[in-house]
Formats: structure tokens, sequence, C-alpha cells
């Protein structure tokens, strides 16, 4: 069975696109088949991974997320294989679908020309007929949640979807916004298949231990156990410098252990 996880956020600069990376290669390590899709057009992920040349050049080829979604919405037959392209994940080769600015004029088409009936299930249908099932695990990141076009989308594609936060700021409060609107929209089963992630939060300091007991005690929604700290390790991609810190070592494996059981939950909603 295809594995499709989506990471989606309230706000940006929650460390997302790096949780994706870090579970991604920790599937790798399983001997599983993965596939990321990046479905930001300012391509964060696929500048990660392929550097911001490789991401221009693979925009100018038309190799693209969205150059694939405006062939498949014109009809045409659309083979997945044809836009992956391989990238190193520390010891890993792990598969890309690349994105870009044609990934908004997809999106925009979608949502906005009024020739499709139910624009959030796009992505999913997309996905299917295009030849996920090679894959293991599909892993998707996408914009924050003020794109909701985006954020709705991965939700319809995605089996589960992992909600990446933090403890400062407003960033509880927007949590709590977006899985508002969420409810509004989906007609059931949200707490099942999205739980949120804490992330980045730093207990070495005083202002870090308290905002972490206010997060716990405000967001009273489904979340994982396993709480990832502010570590310079994690943003050591795609090196996986991870591996070298038992913490975060421990850390990665714990919510690996989470998201494996939790995917393989029989789930339907729909």
């Amino acid at each position: 069975m295809v594995g499709v996880l989506a990471f989606l956020s309230a706000s940006g600069g929650v460390g997302k696109t790096t949780v994706a990376l870090h579970l991604a290669h920790r599937f790798l390590g399983e001997g599983r088949r993965v596939l990321l899709v990046d479905l930001d057009p300012s391509a964060g992920l696929t500048a990660a991974l392929l550097g911001e040349r490789g991401a221009a050049e693979l925009e100018e080829e038309r190799r693209t997320v969205g150059d694939a979604l405006l062939r498949f919405m014109r009809g045409e037959a659309v083979d997945l294989e044809d836009y992956v392209v391989p990238a190193k994940l520390g010891a890993f080769r792990v598969d890309v679908v690349p994105s870009g600015d044609s990934l908004s004029d997809a999106m925009g088409l979608a949502w906005f020309s009024g020739s499709r009936p139910s624009p959030e299930r796009l992505l999913g249908q997309f996905l299917e007929r295009s030849g996920v099932s090679r894959w293991d695990v599909v892993l998707l990141d996408t914009l924050p949640f003020y794109e909701r076009r985006y954020t709705l989308s991965a939700f319809y594609a995605a089996d589960k979807v992992i909600v990446v936060t933090h403890p400062y700021g407003a960033e509880p409060v927007r949590v709590r916004r977006m899985y508002g609107k969420l409810m509004e929209v989906v007609e059931s089963g949200i707490d099942i298949k999205a739980r949120v992630l804490i992330n980045r939060v730093d207990r070495g300091t005083r202002e870090g231990r308290e905002a972490f007991s206010i997060v716990e005690r405000s967001l009273n929604l489904p979340r994982f156990q396993t709480v990832l700290h502010m570590r310079v390790d994690y943003t050591r991609v795609p090196e996986m410098r991870y591996e070298k810190n038992r913490d975060a070592r421990r850390e990665v494996e714990s919510l690996y252990r989470e998201v494996r059981e939790w995917l393989s939950v029989e789930l339907s909603i729909y």
C-alpha cells in the first residue's frame, strides 16, 4: 500500500521541509522507495536537495510538478517517472518531483477557471493516475495555510497529514484557526487523519520552557508524543548530520516509529 503523507503548517519557517527530509531519510534507511513532491512554487525543497541552479534548470526544461499538472489538466497521459529527479540524501538516493512557477499557473487554472468542479481533488487524481503506486512512501511538502489551495489539495491527496508547528508567538493560535477552517471544509475524520508535531523547542532557556508549557496546555489537538528540539544538526541537509548527534537521532527514530505505526492504520473518510 502506498502511504501518501502531507506536511502542512499554519505559518512559514516552522521546519516543515526539514522534518519531511528527515523522515524521508529514515524511510530510505528501512529500504523503502521514497518520493518527495515539492508543492511550493518557490521550490524550497527542490533547492535544498538540488541547489538553486539545479532547480532553475529543471524549471527551464519544464520538468516540474506544475508542468505535469498542466498537461494532466489538458487531458494528456502523464507518467510521473518522467518528472522524477534523483537527489542525494545522506547515504541514500531519493526521488524528487521538483517545483517552480508553473505550479502557481496550474493551481490558478484549477481553482479559478471554473473548469473543474472539485479542484481540491486534482492533486490526488493526478498522483493516482500518473503512477504513484511505484513508490512505497510519498511525502508532499507544501505552502503554509495562507495559500489554502495548496493546503486543501495536499490534504485531500494524502492518507495522513502532519501539521508542523512551534510553541512561540502566535503560532499555536494560528494552528487552532487552521484546524477550525479545515473542519469547516472537510466532511469528517480530520482528527483521525491529521496530527500536530511540535518542532523547534528550546528547553535550554526559560523562554523556551515557558513557551512549550503554554502550547501543551493550549493546543488541545491530536499530536505526536515525540517533540523535536532546536538543534543545529537538523539544519545540515542533505548531509543528514543528525545521525552524528545521539539525542537528535533518538528523536527522529521516535517520530519515525510513531509515523510508521500511524500510516499502517487503515483510514476511510471519503
